[in-house]
């Protein structure tokens, strides 16, 4: 059969875009949004009780935090109407609204865990968790904006390779965590090439944080030994 060229066959990204743009795919890009917001406000509501941020620091943390609810749910208002009225821009610029001030969200925390870098826990090293649960943070939302990056650019913004002979295979969710925790870890792409330039930025946006978090737990360890 040949191929009309001008009705290319579906990529990976098209098939993955046309999922969660409708049926049960709607349903999990709502729990998608909900989650990256509850682990954000929980992890603050915890490093405040904890007494682990300075005081102007926490300040500027919840501020954030109150202005992540308003975001919240406003965005989620406009997600929800254009998934189920089939208003694929809208939903796109409402998904780039919220993923966009998730990072911000990302980077304050990753700010407020350098100003703990020098504080001594009585808890030792069991007082670290709080640089693990950023550092999953950073994991998880990245992880969304790769994937709103890939199925929002015509194309793909990766390129997913398959076995020879067979079509590349439609992305899963644990594709998209696979090339996020290899950015926050190896500082280096995975299997999977990478197209497009705003998916690059993002990348040294990630890699940037991950080297902060990592001088972060290395000097709050150092802390917490002597």
């Amino acid at each position: 059969m040949i191929q009309n060229p001008f009705h290319p066959e579906p990529g990976p990204a098209d098939l993955l875009r046309e999922r969660l743009t409708h049926g049960r795919g709607r349903l999990a890009v709502i729990a998608a949004i909900t989650m990256a917001w509850l682990m954000d406000v929980l992890l603050v509501n915890h490093l405040e009780h904890r007494r682990l941020i300075a005081p102007d620091t926490n300040h500027l943390l919840r501020s954030v935090d109150s202005i992540s609810t308003v975001v919240f749910i406003v965005t989620t208002v406009g997600l929800i109407i254009s998934l189920y009225r089939g208003h694929t821009r809208e939903l796109f610029r409402w998904a780039l609204a919220y993923l966009l001030f998730s990072m911000i969200q990302v980077i304050t925390n990753v700010l407020s865990m350098v100003d703990s870098a020098g504080i001594k826990h009585s808890a030792g090293l069991s007082g670290l968790w709080d640089v693990a649960a950023v550092y999953m943070e950073s994991v998880l939302v990245f992880m969304f904006v790769y994937i709103f990056l890939d199925v929002s650019t015509p194309g793909g913004a990766f390129v997913w390779p398959s076995r020879e002979g067979e079509d590349p295979p439609e992305p899963h969710i644990i594709d998209y965590l696979f090339i996020s925790l290899n950015v926050n870890s190896t500082y280096g792409p995975t299997s999977e090439a990478v197209m497009s330039r705003r998916a690059k930025l993002v990348m040294s946006l990630q890699v940037l944080l991950a080297i902060v978090m990592l001088t972060v737990l290395i000097s709050r360890t150092v802390s917490a030994s002597s």
